[in-house]
């Protein structure tokens, strides 16, 4: 084999190196083009993602934000009352004064204090067991607020009962006060050898409100007098007997 033939065979050597060298190249750059817009786009889509959760997640918490607070009635009564039970639960009876219209007598004087302790405790125990969403019943104008639930029936092997929750407020001018509230008001019968029918008549007839004024129709007619006890009969079909502004219910606790 003469020198050319092998120049010959080198050179084509080299040429099919090159060759195969520049086809291997271009299949890595092929397939590197192809992947990695795809590894770039799933990068970018997870980001949008994170992103979007983000957005969502701030806009649902509003951190460092307050929702604007409902000013309906009902909620602006249940705000102040849970006040009062959180100054209740701590003790502190100048906080309770801030938010009711006036405190029980044995909270007034210091010498019965230990009681006012006995009885911001009582308020708190039963007080926060009260929903928000029992009390279907809100009846209120520019001078006051009735928060009350449903009647229950409620009886056992001697007795029977038909009672409800309810809150007063009235506004003064230092605005709203809470001025009562009551876990089970109503009424007990005992009951003895009557008929079912007539134990639901009678703790009907005992606990019934028809001008939902807060105060029972019985009570408003003198019905329920004890010895001793003086009662100012009102109409039990009007809230306000004496159109003086005040519901009968709310009045017979301011007075």
């Amino acid at each position: 084999m003469n020198f050319k033939k092998i120049l010959s065979i080198i050179f084509g050597l080299i040429i099919i190196w090159l060759l195969i060298a520049f086809a291997f190249k271009y299949k890595n750059n092929s397939h590197t083009s192809t992947i990695v817009p795809i590894i770039k786009t799933n990068k970018t889509n997870k980001k949008e993602a994170i992103t979007d959760n983000k957005s969502n997640r701030i806009k649902s918490q509003l951190p460092k934000q307050t929702l604007p607070l409902s000013n309906s009635p009902k909620d602006v009564a249940w705000r102040l009352f849970q006040k009062y039970l959180a100054y209740d639960k701590i003790g502190d009876l100048k906080g309770v004064k801030s938010v009711v219209y006036k405190v029980a007598s044995v909270c007034e004087n210091p010498k019965t204090a230990i009681d006012c302790k006995a009885r911001m405790n009582l308020a708190y125990l039963y007080g926060s067991k009260l929903k928000k969403e029992d009390f279907v019943n809100v009846w209120n104008d520019k001078k006051q607020i009735i928060l009350a639930t449903n009647f229950k029936i409620q009886e056992d092997a001697n007795v029977i009962g038909r009672n409800r929750a309810i809150i007063f407020f009235i506004r003064d001018k230092k605005g709203l006060k809470m001025l009562s509230f009551s876990p089970f008001k109503g009424a007990v019968s005992d009951k003895g050898t009557a008929s079912k029918k007539e134990l639901n008549y009678r703790i009907i007839n005992y606990t019934e409100d028809k001008d939902k004024d807060g105060i029972a129709d019985y009570k408003e007619e003198c019905l329920a007098v004890k010895t001793g006890e003086i009662c100012v009969k009102t109409n039990p079909n009007l809230r306000d007997t004496n159109g003086d502004g005040w519901w009968d219910g709310i009045e017979t606790l301011i007075n």
